[in-house]
């Protein structure tokens, strides 16, 4: 078998795996748009940008999906209870290689009445019917769940639940890691966890959930006010999906969309309209609501044993756009 059948082979067994087992949990797929006016909000992501021209001359910015979130969350606000969708994704400025490529496919899906807790278990056991399919041993055992508080208590010797600029600031100084006098607590926060937490990762299958305020994204809030309902999951080292209990209020959300604009602004990002309809819909979603984000590249790449993403794509970004 050559490199692109096998490659082509291994990602039809891993489709078919994730679609039934979505089926069998009476999940129904979906298809959303990749062009919209409003690809995506975060600071940190850099959507591909393009226009749309009507015949007439009229010209629509756009830009291409960075996640098909809000078009599943206006699904569940017109009614739509269990759905799930298959999608090519988009994030400019990303590098080439190793786990990135600027055109990823990306896995979502999304329950009514669930929240992230039971969202960790489903993924769990979808991680473990991929793996099967190739008779992988090492998902058999069940996966560690860890707070991001405990893990910062633990390895970086700093409480979370005292969280402050300054208090990070020093967190950073104390194990040597240069800091910027423009970094947000994002930054502060990022620099630690990618310097200290990340590296011990390596080796072990891991829900890391409840993330800093500031981290939560789209995410509830847990009762205290602190940390966001927000997970993620590592295999081996490697991030694999972004899941949460689905903010649904929606003036809350739109004071976080409001953020997230000014953080773009100060990082000199496109500023993409606030999507209207989203928030037009987010009071009929259920409470609670989960969602979870997977990278489909990067789970072919962990249940095949592969190093890197170009081992798993028949069209990687390195070979498309070769330097001169």
């Amino acid at each position: 078998m050559n490199n692109v059948t096998r490659i082509a082979t291994e990602r039809q067994r891993i489709n078919d795996s994730i679609r039934s087992f979505f089926r069998a949990r009476n999940y129904l797929e979906v298809e959303t748009p990749i062009v919209v006016a409003s690809p995506g909000m975060e600071p940190n992501l850099s959507p591909f940008e393009s226009a749309v021209h009507e015949p007439d001359g009229t010209k629509y910015d756009v830009g291409l999906i960075t996640s098909p979130e809000y078009s599943m969350k206006k699904l569940l606000g017109q009614g739509m209870n269990k759905i799930f969708t298959l999608t090519k994704v988009f994030r400019n400025k990303e590098s080439f290689g190793g786990c990135h490529n600027p055109e990823f496919t990306m896995l979502e899906w999304y329950q009514q009445g669930k929240s992230y807790i039971e969202c960790m278990d489903e993924t769990e056991l979808l991680v473990r019917s991929v793996a099967q399919e190739f008779d992988s041993e090492r998902f058999d055992k069940k996966f560690e769940r860890v707070r991001v508080r405990d893990l910062f208590i633990g390895l970086v010797g700093y409480d979370l639940d005292h969280e402050s600029i300054e208090g990070l600031e020093d967190a950073c100084a104390t194990h040597k890691i240069s800091t910027h006098a423009s970094d947000t607590k994002s930054d502060l926060f990022y620099r630690l966890f990618l310097s200290l937490v990340e590296p011990t990762l390596k080796g072990r299958n891991i829900f890391i959930y409840d993330y800093p305020k500031h981290q939560a994204a789209l995410a509830q809030l847990t009762s205290d006010g602190k940390y966001g309902q927000r997970f993620e999951l590592y295999l081996d080292g490697l991030e694999l999906c972004n899941g949460f209990t689905e903010l649904t209020n929606a003036a809350e959300q739109r004071e976080r969309f409001v953020e997230e604009v000014a953080e773009r602004k100060v990082l000199g990002e496109k500023i993409f309209p606030i999507d209207e309809e989203l928030l037009g819909l987010l009071g009929s979603i259920q409470n609670p609501t989960f969602g979870n984000a997977l990278g489909i590249d990067r789970l072919h790449m962990v249940v095949t044993g592969s190093k890197s993403i170009d081992d798993v794509l028949l069209f990687p970004a390195s070979k498309l756009f070769k330097r001169a």
